[in-house]
């Protein structure tokens, strides 16, 4: 049977809507798992206000060690929360979770939101001190966030990093990013 029959046998059987509907539901499905759309939302342990403690002074690196000047970055250890917030700072119950935390012999377990895939070699130094980026060409304006972010601000795709190197006359090369 040709293809213009069996079409004609599904739009006259009255299956033609479900069939539809089934499509639609596949391509809308594709969308939002290729996208990362589907993506949860990071959960972290205390709703950490990046504008406060930028405003107080605070810089990337304070918190981050390393990223300017190693390979990776960290994420806060609660030692570093505790050598302002040891004591109460404020009447903040996110300041009182690092207390108790502390208390309780316990880590921050906080939650990567930015990453790259592990096939990538990607180092905060090269992109900081030779390449000349600050940490918002990638994490956003975090000057204004409240509480931590939940996505990431740029994905970390190939074409978005090749852009960047393009952009910026960085080398393209497949070595120097791929191991």
């Amino acid at each position: 049977m040709n293809a213009a029959r069996r079409a004609h046998r599904i739009l006259s059987s009255g299956r033609a809507p479900l069939l539809l509907s089934f499509a639609g539901f596949f391509l809308l499905g594709s969308f939002v798992f290729s996208s990362g759309a589907w993506r949860p939302r990071a959960l972290q342990p205390i709703a950490f206000n990046h504008s406060k403690h930028i405003a107080q002074g605070l810089e990337c690196v304070n918190c981050h060690t390393g990223a300017a000047d190693q390979e990776h970055a960290t994420l806060p250890l609660l030692d570093a929360c505790l050598m302002c917030h040891e004591s109460a700072v404020t009447e903040s119950a996110e300041e009182a979770k690092l207390r108790a935390l502390a208390a309780a012999g316990g880590e921050l377990a906080w939650t990567r939101v930015t990453r790259v895939p592990p096939h990538v070699y990607f180092s905060h130094r090269r992109h900081v001190q030779l390449g000349k980026m600050e940490c918002q060409e990638c994490h956003g304006p975090m000057e204004t966030l409240t509480e931590p972010p939940v996505r990431p601000f740029r994905e970390m795709t190939m074409a978005s990093c090749l852009e960047c190197h393009q952009r910026k006359q960085a080398g393209t090369d497949c070595n120097d990013c791929h191991r």
